[in-house]
């Protein structure tokens, strides 16, 4: 929820931080993804459908690999709880007064 809540609000200041922290790790996670397939692509070639170097079903065991593990997919799963801007509900004044800077 807080995550949600962090990529909903990200334009206050007190947010900017967090939200580039959880961008970060789900780009680390898409490119995690990227580079799995293009190591199946590279076994495909070089080994085929044979026994796997680390004794598994070989592009097999990859292909099953590569839809399953995520390190971040309920971060990633977040954008399908995103809302327009326009319909955000509207933060009590006193929490947007705790949101910002003060000094």
């Amino acid at each position: 929820r807080a995550a949600l809540f962090i990529m909903l609000y990200r334009d206050f200041p007190v947010f900017q931080t967090s939200y580039q922290i959880l961008d970060a790790l789900i780009e680390i996670d898409h490119m995690l993804s990227n580079w799995r397939h293009k190591h199946l692509i590279m076994v495909r070639r070089m080994i085929g459908m044979r026994v796997g170097t680390g004794n598994t079903s070989g592009a097999g065991y990859l292909e099953g690999a590569l839809s399953k593990h995520y390190i971040y997919k309920d971060l990633s799963g977040l954008s399908t709880y995103l809302i327009e801007r326009r319909r955000l509900p509207q933060l009590p004044e006193a929490l947007i007064r705790s949101l910002g800077f003060g000094f």
